[in-house]
């Protein structure tokens, strides 16, 4: 099997994936490989927190001509993973292929599989882009061809508990990603101060409570297979359940903005945590945190969706509130402007590098230290 995920979170994926129980795992590009059965296959997708989707390969083969692909795909029992009456989506990529447009290689590949039906069953499954039962990824390198089945649907950033999102919310498993790469360890205080949708302080909320990411999600692809066991599901999800604990650390998320507040006391309230996290509105640069220790993340605005007035002095106001106000933290911060991270003025003890849509971003880690680390001066933390 294949678990996708963003640019910079291979590490925790891989990470992840052994601690669910994953065999043979290796960190691709964007991905990790892994085998198991079909009981890690619906683990994972309950569980993994940094994965975008998970890919089933079936079917691998290689060919010259158009023609030729289309005779092979085809060919392939289609009806062994899913019957006709289910509808179907088709995703591609082709690099350095004899098809130059990824839609005409969608379309061959849409007809070989309705011919297959057609000629079968006697009946053609219907084609759905927007909310398939089931999703065919094709990929083509040169004259080969790979075909996985999506076991997801929706993207497993789709969690279902965000109803609403500001004006630059961040991703869900990017959210968790990061939380994960900055060794939070689930029992210190931990400062969303600029939390727009609340996505970190949510996400860091289900980690500590040990509640599966997909504990709010209705549907998956791979409910819709042949061989899909729901019995093996339902039981997996019972126990999921039973895991959960009911002990929070101090969880606070902040804004300045009355709309994100309101939409973050919304999506917090969907995932059934109003009342565990607090939420207050505050203005970072002006408030302080009511613990003494802890560990805090922000988003800050890039100064590109969000104007945010002179965002070279609103970095250097970031370091300084770090400074004076959050002494005992371990801060964390992503941004894609390497120029606005150095006005913060503070040494990162810690530096990756991660995608934020489209936006190479680099995601920096602060100690910071009560006091001076100058030599001769002793810092209490």
């Amino acid at each position: 099997m294949i678990a996708k995920t963003f640019s910079g979170l291979e590490e925790v994926l891989t990470a992840e994936l052994k601690s669910l129980g994953a065999k043979d795992v290796q960190p691709l590009k964007r991905a990790a490989s892994f085998t198991g059965d079909q009981t890690l296959l619906y683990k994972v997708n309950l569980w993994s927190r940094a994965a975008l989707s998970i890919l089933r390969p079936v079917y691998e083969f290689g060919f010259e001509t158009q023609q030729e692909f289309y005779e092979k795909m085809r060919e392939f029992k289609w009806d062994d993973f899913f019957n006709v009456e289910k509808s179907f989506a088709i995703s591609t990529v082709a690099i350095q292929s004899v098809f130059t447009n990824t839609h005409f290689l969608a379309q061959r590949s849409k007809d070989a599989i309705v011919d297959y039906f057609r000629d079968n069953a006697n009946a053609r499954p219907d084609v759905n882009t927007e909310n398939p039962d089931i999703k065919i990824n094709v990929y083509v390198f040169k004259d080969s061809c790979s075909v996985s089945l999506d076991s997801s649907g929706m993207p497993l950033f789709k969690r279902g508990y965000r109803k609403q999102a500001g004006p630059a919310p961040l991703n869900e498993v990017l959210a968790a990603g990061l939380i994960m790469l900055s060794g939070w360890d689930k029992q210190q205080p931990f400062y969303d101060p600029m939390c727009g949708s609340g996505t970190f302080s949510i996400e860091a909320a289900m980690m500590a409570l040990n509640m599966a990411p997909a504990t709010f999600r209705k549907d998956f692809s791979f409910t819709h297979w042949q061989n899909h066991d729901e019995n093996l599901w339902r039981s997996l999800r019972e126990e999921a359940a039973a895991m959960q604990t009911n002990t929070l650390p101090h969880i606070e998320a902040c804004d300045i903005n009355n709309k994100s507040m309101a939409i973050a006391r919304q999506n917090i309230m969907e995932a059934g945590l109003l009342g565990r996290i607090k939420l207050e509105k505050k203005d970072f640069f002006l408030s302080k945190p009511s613990q003494s220790r802890g560990h805090l993340l922000l988003n800050p605005p890039y100064g590109r969706r969000i104007e945010s007035g002179d965002i070279h002095e609103f970095y250097q106001k970031i370091g300084s509130t770090f400074k004076h106000n959050y002494a005992g933290f371990h801060a964390w911060i992503i941004s894609p402007d390497k120029t606005l991270t150095h006005k913060i003025g503070l040494k990162p003890i810690a530096k990756h590098y991660v995608f934020n849509g489209q936006l190479d971003c680099t995601f920096l880690g602060y100690k910071i230290y009560e006091g001076s680390k100058k030599p001769g001066k002793r810092p209490r933390l």
